[in-house]
This record gives C-alpha cells, sequence and structure tokens, in this order.
C-alpha cells in the first residue's frame, strides 16, 4: 500500500508540474515528437490514471470525500492555467479532466469487484 501512495503523490506531483508550466513537452524533452491535435485526449489519460492511483492508494477511506477531492483538483488546475501564458483555460480540458476521473473510478471499481469475485470463487 506504501509503494502504490508513493507512486501517486509523485505521479500527482508531475502532473502538476506539467499542467502549470507553459511548455510540458519542453520539459520533459519532447518538443520534436508529433502530437496529437491540440493535446486532445491527453488530460483524460493523465486523469484515468490519477483516478486509478489515488484509489489504488486508498488514501482516503471515504469514497465521496476522495472523488470530491479529485473533482476539485481537475478544476482548480485548470482554473491555474489561465495565470500560466500560454496557457488557457479550456472548457473541453476541464471536461477531459472530469471525464478521465470518471473513468479511472468506473474502472477502479470494475476491477476490484472482479478480483474480489475471483477471490471468493478460490477462497
Amino acid at each position: 500500500m506504501l509503494t502504490v501512495r508513493l507512486v501517486c503523490a509523485a505521479y500527482s506531483s508531475l502532473l502538476t508540474l506539467l499542467l502549470l508550466v507553459p511548455d510540458p513537452l519542453a520539459l520533459l524533452g519532447l518538443e520534436r515528437i508529433p502530437c496529437p491535435k491540440h493535446g486532445v485526449g491527453v488530460h483524460f489519460g493523465c486523469f484515468t490514471v490519477l483516478a486509478l492511483l489515488v484509489l489504488a492508494g486508498r488514501v482516503v477511506r471515504r469514497r465521496v470525500v476522495l472523488f470530491g477531492l479529485l473533482v476539485a483538483y481537475a478544476v482548480i488546475v485548470e482554473l491555474l492555467q489561465g495565470f500560466v501564458p500560454p496557457r488557457t483555460v479550456e472548457l473541453r480540458d476541464l471536461a477531459e479532466n472530469l471525464l478521465g476521473l470518471a473513468a479511472g473510478a468506473a474502472l477502479w471499481w470494475t476491477l476490484k469487484r472482479y478480483v474480489l469475485r475471483a477471490r471468493k470463487r478460490a477462497g
């Protein structure tokens, strides 16, 4: 559990940094790699992984509180991009953030249910 929480902390720190710098690809040394037009789907994928890690790490026990914190993070980090030129606040990115969280949560709960059923059959 500790390992998952450490990975979650490192990932969320890196994600926050990448979302709040002017050119995240340059920071990673990837500015020469062709990317999808306007990064469509990038926020979705990043926030799906974030939701999976946070839920797997069981950072907060109550699901409602946990998901509320994730939604608040998604909204706040998108709003903060408005203070980082040339980044902008985009409704599409916010939608991707929130849909990514929902997809990650759905995937986590589906996997969790599947694993619990497999354990019951085996035990």
